[in-house]
């Protein structure tokens, strides 16, 4: 099995370009140009890569053998997920639910009174939000060249 912790500063740079690597390779193919600008911005922005580096917006990882493989980021409110992005030939091994069992535990060992998380899946990430017990909240929307749809878990729910 692979290593499940939250990241640390000296692994921002990694988890970030994973991120993008990910990103270019699944959902860029349905943005427009300026959704995929917007997305850059996000992970190459200064003021984020020092947010995540001071542990203020928590990064969580599974590594295999010393490697990032996966990635689940969030904001600093830690209720709403911003970024979920796994290795090309890590999908569909139960990577990106063993992160979310592990940060969902995390979070809730941090606040207990917690009662949802939420997040804007895109397109391409919508199954698999499905599957681990999200909601959608409305239909899809686009922000920026970003489509999503709005979506929430509730704490309590079986992953």
């Amino acid at each position: 099995m692979y290593e499940i912790r939250k990241i640390k500063e000296n692994e921002v740079e990694e988890a970030l370009n994973l991120a993008m690597e990910v990103f270019m390779q699944f959902e860029a193919p349905d943005y427009k140009p300026e959704g995929v600008e917007t997305f850059r911005k996000f992970v190459q922005g200064e003021e984020y890569i020092a947010k995540c580096r001071q542990g203020v917006c928590p990064i969580y990882a599974a590594f295999d053998k010393g490697r990032i493989i996966g990635i689940m980021g969030m904001r600093a409110n830690r209720t709403h997920i911003n970024l979920v992005f796994t290795k090309k030939e890590y999908h569909r091994q139960g990577v990106a639910t063993s992160i979310f069992r592990y940060l969902l535990e995390d979070l809730r060992r941090e606040n207990p009174g917690l009662k949802e998380i939420t997040l804007n899946s895109s397109p391409y990430g919508r199954p698999f939000y499905l599957h681990v017990g999200f909601e959608p909240l409305s239909e899809e929307q686009e922000q920026d060249g970003i489509r999503f749809t709005p979506m929430k878990y509730t704490v309590g729910s079986v992953v």
